[in-house]
C-alpha cells in the first residue's frame, strides 16, 4: 500500500515538481542571504545565525540538485521519462517546504523535516539510478554518480541527524515544560560541519561536470565514482562513528583530510585536466564551473596550509555551481541562448562577490555585488522569456499561414 503510494505519479508533471524544488532552493537562498546582511535592521542573534546556517547549508544545494536537477537530468541520462518513485519526491518536497516554514520558530523541527524530506528524495534517486539504468555502471556519467553518492550519504546522515536533533530537543526542555530559547549554535555548527561539506561538495562537483564539455575517455569519468563515494559515503560514516566513539583531534583532522580534502583535490585535478584537453570546445556556461572551482580551491588551500576553515568557500562554490546549472536549465527550457558576454560577465561578477564576501573587510562590497548578481538572473529571465514569446508568436503565425 505504501509502496503503491510512493510509486504513483502526482497530479502534476515531474517537470513541474523539479521547478518547485528549484523555486524552494531559490527562496531559501534569498532568505538565508538576507539574514546574513549586517545592515538589515536587526541584531545578529545566535538564533538568526543558526537559521542562516541551516538555510544555506541544507535547504539550497540538496533540494536544487537532487530534487530540481535530479528530476530533469537523471531520467534523461538513464533514458527514462521520469524517476521511478515520483510520489516519494513529492512527499519530500512537502516536508522540505514545511521545514523552511517552521525554521524561524522551531529550528530543530525544521531540521527533522529536512532529514525526513531529503531521505524521501534520496530513496527516489537511488531506486531510479539502480533500477532504471540500462547501461553498465562504468558508463554512468559523473553527474549520475554524484546524485547516487549524495543520496547514499543522505541515507547515512539523515537518521543520525534526526536522532541527534531529537535528543537535543528533549534535553532543551526546561523543568517547567517550556522550550529553552538559547541553543548551542557553535557546538551544533561544529558537529554538522562534516556532513554539510560532503552534501554540498559532491553534488556541486557533479553539476560542474555537466557544465564542462564532455569528451570520450575523460579522466573525470574514471575518477568520479571513487572520489564521490569516499566523500559522500565514507565521510558521513566516519562522522557517525565519531559521534559515539571519542577520537583525538589529530585523528579527526586526518579523517577530514582523507574523506573531504583528498577526494576534492583529485576531482579538481581531473576537472582541470579535462577542461584543458577540451579547452577549444568550452562554452560560456563553463565559466560558472570555472568560478566554482576557483572558490573551492580558495577554501581548500588555507585548510591544507594553515588549518583554516573551508566551509564558507565550499558553500559559495557549491552555490555558484547551482547557479550555473540554473543558467543552463533556463536556456534549455526557453529554447533560447543568453549572449556570451552576459553569461561570462555574470559568472565573473558572482565569483568576485563571493570572494569579497570571504574577506571580512570587503564583506559589505561582496554583499552588494551578490545582490547585483541576483538582478542579473532577473535580466537573463527577461531576455529568455522575450525570446520564447517571439518564438511562439512566429510558430502561431506560421501555423495560421
Amino acid at each position: 500500500m505504501l509502496f503503491s503510494a510512493l510509486k504513483s505519479r502526482p497530479a502534476f508533471s515531474v517537470q513541474k515538481l523539479g521547478i518547485a524544488y528549484l523555486l524552494l532552493a531559490l527562496f531559501a537562498g534569498l532568505l538565508g542571504g538576507i539574514l546574513a546582511l549586517p545592515g538589515a535592521g536587526y541584531a545578529a542573534t545566535p538564533g538568526i545565525a543558526l537559521c542562516h546556517g541551516i538555510l544555506m547549508s541544507f535547504f539550497v544545494v540538496v533540494p536544487a540538485v537532487l530534487g530540481g536537477f535530479g528530476q530533469f537530468l537523471l531520467p534523461k541520462e538513464l533514458g527514462l521519462e521520469s524517476t521511478l518513485l515520483p510520489g516519494a519526491s513529492f512527499l519530500g518536497f512537502a516536508l522540505l517546504s514545511s521545514g523552511v516554514v517552521f525554521l524561524p520558530v522551531l529550528p530543530l523541527v525544521s531540521l527533522l523535516l529536512w532529514a525526513a524530506g531529503s531521505l524521501c528524495v534520496a530513496v527516489d534517486i537511488i531506486v531510479t539510478a539502480l533500477e532504471g539504468r540500462s547501461v553498465r555502471f562504468s558508463a554512468l556519467t559523473p553527474f549520475v554518480w554524484s546524485l547516487l553518492a549524495t543520496a547514499c550519504g543522505i541515507v547515512v546522515t539523515s537518521p543520525v541527524l534526526a536522532a541527534m536533533i531529537t535528543h537535543m530537543g528533549v534535553s532543551s526542555l526546561s523543568a517547567d515544560g517550556g522550550y529553552a530559547v538559547e541553543l548551542p549554535v557553535q557546538a551544533l555548527a561544529r558537529v554538522l560541519q562534516t556532513p554539510e561539506v560532503a552534501l554540498m561538495l559532491v553534488p556541486a562537483l557533479g553539476l560542474i561536470c555537466c557544465l564542462f564539455p564532455a569528451s570520450k575517455g575523460a579522466l573525470t569519468q574514471r575518477v568520479a565514482p571513487h572520489a564521490f563515494g569516499v566523500s559522500a559515503v565514507a565521510g558521513p560514516l566516519f562522522w557517525t562513528d565519531s559521534l559515539f566513539t571519542p577520537h583525538s583531534l589529530l585523528t579527526l583532522q586526518m579523517i577530514a583530510w582523507g574523506t573531504q580534502l583528498l577526494p576534492a583535490v583529485v576531482m579538481l585535478g581531473a576537472l582541470v585536466s579535462d577542461l584543458w584537453a577540451a579547452r577549444r570546445a568550452v562554452s560560456d556556461k563553463a565559466y560558472w564551473g570555472i568560478g566554482a572551482l576557483a572558490l573551492m580551491t580558495a577554501g581548500w588551500g588555507p585548510s591544507l596550509l594553515i588549518g583554516a576553515g573551508s566551509h564558507p568557500a565550499v558553500a559559495f562554490g557549491s552555490i555558484m555551481a547551482v547557479c550555473g546549472g540554473f543558467y543552463a536549465w533556463l536556456e534549455t527550457t526557453s529554447g533560447g541562448r543568453v549572449p556570451g558576454w552576459l553569461c561570462r560577465s555574470h559568472a565573473l561578477m558572482t565569483m568576485l562577490g563571493a570572494l569579497c564576501s570571504l574577506v571580512p573587510s570587503f564583506a559589505f562590497w561582496g554583499e552588494g555585488i551578490m545582490g547585483l548578481s541576483l538582478l542579473g538572473f532577473v535580466a537573463v529571465g527577461v531576455i529568455l522569456l522575450g525570446r520564447a514569446m517571439r518564438l511562439q508568436s512566429l510558430k502561431r503565425s506560421g501555423a495560421a499561414l
